[in-house]
């Protein structure tokens, strides 16, 4: 069967989408595949795929199967993600696939379902999460050009430990094709501290167990801020929550997190 076309809502260029070199497709009406071959922006400090880019695989391939099937101009924001990693932490290529269902007659609310395989077809993490149309058309943004010259994830999504707090500069390669902060960057950015949170309490903090993320206010160019918390710390597992604040207070995010000791 032939896949559908990219629609033209998410035709347009996604600069963090195009930083990390991730191809998508649509096999067929509310569904969608992503897949990533990593390359340097992709590698955490560690020499391993970023959990930030497995959150930003999910993220992207579930909302693009919900986006295939809104109408034009439309567009759509993630309001919930659960993501639950079932295997080894993968090395290589990955290929994100979801299927998204509406939960009102006009697409006006979704639900999508998703999973992330590694290159011998092993499921690495399934997720699971909530959508709701907006009504913006979405901007013309241009991609990322010079995304080697960040290295790592870490230094492409660009998160900083400052006094206790993970700061971030919301720029252009963060935001999404609507001019707000991508989904998956704001999910990679509230994994990241909440690591750094378990490195000051002298954790890990190990591999990427479970991870769920509400998001309550769209993320504008600007500063960002968080100040983790270890909810506990136990023999292998350990717990951890944070909350992205933006510039004028308000929290645009929350998250919490499951981090396990051994690195397989």
């Amino acid at each position: 069967m032939a896949e559908s076309p990219e629609p033209a809502i998410m035709a347009r260029l996604n600069p963090f989408r195009s930083a990390l070199g991730l191809r998508v497709s649509f096999p067929g009406p509310g569904e969608a595949r992503v897949d990533a071959e990593p390359g340097s922006a992709s590698l955490g400090d560690d020499g391993r795929i970023a959990p930030g880019v497995l959150l930003t695989l999910l993220d992207i391939a579930l909302g693009h199967a919900v986006a295939s099937r809104l109408p034009e101009p439309s567009s759509f924001a993630t309001v919930s993600l659960q993501i639950l990693v079932r295997s080894a932490w993968p090395q290589g290529a990955l290929s994100a696939v979801a299927g998204a269902e509406p939960l009102a007659s006009d697409w006006r609310e979704a639900s999508a379902q998703g999973t992330v395989y590694s290159s011998g077809g092993t499921p690495v993490a399934t997720a699971q999460g909530f959508f709701a149309r907006g009504a913006g058309a979405g901007r013309h943004l241009p991609p990322v050009q010079d995304a080697d010259r960040y290295g790592s994830f870490r230094e492409l999504l660009g998160a900083r430990d400052a006094e206790g707090s993970v700061v971030l500069a919301i720029e252009h390669r963060h935001l999404n094709p609507d001019g707000v902060m991508h989904g998956g960057a704001m999910a990679a950015f509230l994994d990241e501290a909440m690591r750094a949170g378990l490195r000051k309490d002298g954790a890990g903090p190990g591999r990427l167990g479970s991870f769920s993320i509400r998001y309550l206010l769209p993320g504008r160019p600007g500063a960002l801020r968080t100040l983790p918390r270890v909810e506990r710390r136990g023999r292998r597992i350990h717990f951890a929550s944070a909350s992205a604040v933006g510039e004028d207070g308000s929290v645009l995010a929350t998250a919490e997190a499951t981090y396990l000791d051994d690195l397989g």
